[in-house]
């Protein structure tokens, strides 16, 4: 399959493609990443390649290849692109960091006993009262404390 010359041609150094490799074998990584990795990875040891076989080889469109192939180019990152818009006014994590707004997990009803335990263990030892925690209505529902 013959296509036009890549625009952007890839050149890596050692640590890059050391990076690159590591990142795109990692377990833990996105599969995005991964794919944006190997396409930089197939463009640096082919490139005479052009981009539709780069993109027939790892299962992914050449447009996807000219995309990374230029932001490669112009940032040398595979990181995703800054969105566009306002930024966030809120952040789920500073609700669940802040001091006054914790949010926790009931695991068990007013009165139920945990898995672990039986009942006569929950009520013998009346470390549990109705209603102990506030807003806690059934199993699994967040309750402010």
């Amino acid at each position: 399959m013959s296509g036009p010359k890549p625009i952007y041609p890839i050149s890596l150094t050692e640590d890059e493609v050391k990076s690159l490799r590591e990142v795109a074998r990692a377990h833990k990584t996105g599969q995005s990443m991964a794919v944006r990795a190997r396409i930089l990875l197939h463009a640096n040891e082919h490139p005479e390649w052009s981009n539709q076989q780069i993109a027939q080889a790892l299962g992914t469109t050449d447009r996807n290849v000219r995309k990374w192939r230029g932001r490669w180019a112009s940032t040398h990152s595979i990181a995703d692109a800054p969105r566009s818009g306002a930024p966030r006014r809120f952040s789920p994590c500073s609700a669940c960091t802040s001091d006054s707004h914790r949010l926790q997990f009931a695991t068990t009803e007013p009165g139920a006993t945990g898995p672990l335990e039986s009942p006569s263990s929950s009520t013998a030892g009346g470390s549990h009262r109705e209603g102990s925690l506030p807003f806690q209505q059934n199993r699994r529902t967040l309750v402010k404390s």
